[in-house]
């Protein structure tokens, strides 16, 4: 299938002039877009601590290659490959949080490379191409997961591959065979780096059997080819399986979508600067999502209404690729949903979405270049530009938000200071395993290998957040009942609300006839986080 495109009318040769300026303009505004996207992927990359799943991620990587499948299959919920590539960068540079957060952006960054593929590939024009890549340099999402010690950047590095590849797959030719070995390949690193490559895949299949029935044998070759050499990693899912520890640990506080989770979700692709930054942080921003509704998602409802109910005998071969664009856009959303009603557990996430952003933002620049008649189509272009600078000025003038989670790696040094010279054993107990793990992280066993982090359950008046659990078949942070033996003299680590008189950890203890001194404290965003030593006289 070749998409294509009216031919541009030449100018004469007296007017040749305007043509040259026009191409020198279009490659200086790519420049300009591509230094764009990477200035806001590299902007503020060390201004937040790692947080509990970036942790993850690192002491995954610090396994040895005998070791580092188990763990990562143990986790049940990604695959592995982002980890085995993450213990390849740190051995290279080291775990500073500027290093290792290089490794998403610059994954993120060298996606302009597939994209501009897929560009060449669709034969978009310089205009088209130069918006949707500006549509990507700008999402709040992109920038938010670029900057994060996760997969999410790498799978979209990897589904944009995909998608060209499933062009050219598309669009035929004397090398057909090769480019299906190589979007076999393509795809089989996008399913072994997130599950949702899979639901890529799945759509890929969908648009197949839609528009392309004569490919579908050496598709569904393909597709086979990937569930045979996807089977090592089943096997070792179900050999890292663990008892009572299924998937409802991972992800049973995920609850099931309904229709306004899906408007969200594909609102939330277009939303230029703005994502929240913690799960605490609501997706519901209603000013943003009425201004992406009109500005993005109504020139894409009129694009796939001209492009499904027009007759396609009578229109250009690029409508069916805009169709398959659409598919490849829109369809990842429904699957998870519907999925997410279907299975035990709900598996909804709109960063799972990310395999859709490169399609969206390409089909969201071919509507507004086409919105008609000319005046709409500058309004519409007057608005978008001044609230992506709004809200870029507003992101650069807004202070970095702070996590009380951010707060234990420092407090753990200061507390590493409190007995420097003394080789007593240092035991400390927290009551919640997001606090357990940051804690372990920051105070390293190298520094002293006597210091012993454990987690106590079921303490009254102590709320924990379940989407936060430690890792499976990691036995350095004991996990003790409220009434294990605890010893004369320790540490305890929580948190509790600013001005909270007596926290209910903090009671535990001296309702047992423990005393409280010396106390670390540190208060970000209304929350105080406490180390106390307590002791029996």
């Amino acid at each position: 299938m070749n998409a294509s495109r009216e031919v541009e009318r030449t100018t004469p040769e007296t007017n040749a002039r305007p043509d040259v300026l026009s191409r020198r303009a279009n490659i200086l505004l790519f420049g300009l877009v591509v230094t764009l996207f990477v200035a806001v992927r590299l902007r503020g990359l060390t201004a937040a601590c790692l947080w509990f799943d970036e942790i993850f991620s690192v002491h995954a990587a610090r396994h040895n290659w005998s070791q580092i499948l188990s763990f990562a299959a143990a986790d049940l919920i990604h695959p592995p490959l982002f980890y085995v590539l993450l213990k390849v960068w740190i051995a290279a540079g080291g775990e500073s949080v500027t290093w290792l957060r290089l490794f998403p952006a610059l994954t993120s960054i060298a996606a302009i490379v597939p994209f501009c593929l897929v560009c060449r590939e669709l034969r978009l024009n310089a205009g088209e191409r130069n918006l949707s890549l500006l549509l990507l340099a700008i999402s709040g999402f992109l920038i938010k997961y670029a900057q994060e010690v996760r997969m999410y950047s790498l799978l979209f590095f990897f589904s944009l591959c995909s998608l060209w590849l499933f062009l050219k797959f598309l669009n035929g030719g004397a090398l057909s065979k090769r480019i299906l070995m190589a979007l076999t390949a393509s795809n089989l690193v996008l399913v072994y780096t997130h599950y949702s490559g899979w639901v890529a895949v799945a759509v890929q299949c969908l648009a197949i059997l839609l528009w392309q029935r004569h490919r579908w044998r050496s598709f569904l070759a393909s597709a086979a080819t990937l569930v045979v050499i996807y089977i090592p990693w089943l096997y070792e899912l179900k050999t890292a399986a663990e008892p009572g520890k299924g998937l409802a640990q991972n992800i049973g506080w995920v609850r099931r979508p309904g229709l306004p989770d899906i408007a969200q979700a594909i609102t939330t692709l277009g939303r230029p600067f703005v994502f929240s930054q913690s799960s605490t942080d609501s997706l519901y921003d209603p000013l943003n999502t009425t201004l992406v509704i009109l500005l993005l998602v109504v020139p894409l409802f009129v694009l796939g209404w001209y492009s499904f109910m027009a007759d396609s005998a009578g229109e250009p071969r690029e409508v069916e690729i805009r169709r398959v664009l659409f598919l490849l856009a829109f369809a990842p959303a429904l699957f998870i949903f519907a999925f997410s009603w279907i299975l035990p557990q709900s598996i909804w996430g709109t960063r799972h979405l990310i395999i859709s952003a490169g399609p969206y933002c390409i089909l969201a620049a071919i509507a507004l270049k086409r919105l008609r008649p000319y005046w709409i189509r500058v309004t519409v272009f007057l608005l978008l530009a001044c609230w992506a600078l709004l809200a870029g000025t507003f992101q650069l003038l807004s202070p970095v938000p702070g996590f009380i989670w951010c707060a234990w790696e420092p407090m753990a040094h200061q507390l590493m200071q409190v007995d420097p010279g003394s080789t007593k054993p240092l035991q400390v107990y927290a009551f919640e395993d997001l606090v357990a793990y940051h804690l372990w992280y920051g105070l390293d066993a190298s520094r002293n290998p006597g210091t012993r982090v454990a987690v106590i359950k079921g303490v009254a008046g102590v709320t924990e957040d379940t989407a936060y659990f430690l890792p499976r078949k990691f036995g350095e942070i004991a996990v003790l009942e409220a009434s294990a033996p605890l010893g004369d003299d320790f540490w305890i680590a929580f948190r509790a609300r600013a001005g909270e008189q007596t926290p209910g950890a903090l009671d535990f203890f001296t309702r047992r006839g423990y005393h409280a001194d010396p106390l670390l404290k540190t208060t970000i965003n209304g929350q105080e986080a406490f180390l106390v030593r307590m002791h029996r006289e």
